[in-house]
């Protein structure tokens, strides 16, 4: 007999699965990006100014706003 999922093996007496993740935690550094002459250095081999930064990061700002209101239906943490 190979690998059975639980919900196969007990479909019948299941009457329906919910599944998502409920966090996704990232630890870590990025050496390149952890100090300000990092960031500034960055940003400087790509042609943004440092005063450029809110432009450059916005079209994934907004992205990751879109899909927090897909998921959560706020772009607010916690409303």
């Amino acid at each position: 007999m190979g690998l059975v999922l639980l919900t196969e093996r007990h479909a019948q007496q299941i009457a329906g699965v919910l599944s998502c993740y409920d966090r996704v935690i990232v630890q870590g550094t990025l050496p390149v990006f952890c100090y300000a002459d990092g960031m500034s250095a960055y940003l400087s081999k790509r042609g943004i100014r440092i005063f450029d930064f809110t432009q450059f990061a916005k079209p994934l700002t907004d992205a990751i706003k879109a899909k927090r209101r897909g998921v959560g239906g706020s772009e607010r943490p916690g409303h």
